[in-house]
């Protein structure tokens, strides 16, 4: 198996570096944020750094895969493990299968709570569903890549629901007057260009990832074959 560690903890601490400068540029250029807009963003920053590192941990890449299946048939993989579950009848694999499907679920769940809540436009349950599903696709593409991890459609469908569980969350609270005003402050909070922000950062993020991807292949090339 040939593969060399990409540096997650560089790639963080540039992300991390990038995202209180265009904080603090977004205050000089438009005025002090709202208090709670700014929370939820910070919080949504670093749930999304949570979630990259839980799905991509070790952040071993592979140069070349063996003997490691994608898993393409919806429900196989959690039928799978219930039955093992079953059959085995302790509680370690129980918990290990609970936490599985459930950390499947609930990981993506903020995702579709803040989504809503901090962009008016994507206020529509099918669409949230959709940005979920799309992150999710991401993941399991990068996955591939990955030692110890493989596309599995079981965890698309899971991550999904998952989404569309944190957007009815947030849909039963919007239906509550006092906290629909609250969250229509957050939303309205937003600065200008604040769509055309989050596509350069993304793209600053996806930059660092791919020079610090190449720097680790250089890296591993120089290695004695």
């Amino acid at each position: 198996m040939i593969y060399f560690t990409f540096d997650f903890e560089l790639l963080f601490m540039i992300v991390l570096v990038a995202w209180v400068v265009s904080r603090v540029l977004r205050s000089v250029l438009h005025g002090n944020p709202y208090f709670w807009r700014e929370i939820m963003l910070w919080g949504l920053f670093f749930y999304v750094a949570f979630l990259l590192y839980n799905t991509f941990e070790p952040f071993v890449i592979l140069l070349e895969r063996q003997n490691q299946w994608a898993n393409l048939v919806p429900l196989q993989g959690i039928l799978r493990m219930i039955e093992s579950a079953s059959r085995f009848d302790d509680g370690v694999t129980r918990r290990i299968v609970f936490v599985n499907l459930v950390g499947n679920i609930l990981i993506f769940s903020p995702l579709g709570f803040m989504i809503p809540l901090l962009e008016k436009r994507l206020n529509r349950g099918w669409l949230v569903v959709l940005l979920g599903l799309s992150f999710s696709i991401v993941i399991e593409l990068a996955q591939t890549f990955l030692e110890a991890r493989v596309f599995d459609v079981d965890d698309l469908m899971l991550n999904t629901f998952g989404t569309l569980l944190g957007f009815v969350v947030y849909a039963i609270l919007n239906s509550i007057k006092p906290i629909r005003s609250f969250f229509e402050r957050i939303r309205d909070a937003a600065r200008p260009r604040a769509f055309l922000y989050a596509v350069i950062f993304l793209l600053i993020v996806a930059g660092a990832a791919v020079g610090i991807y190449h720097y680790g292949y250089y890296l591993y090339r120089q290695i004695p074959q």
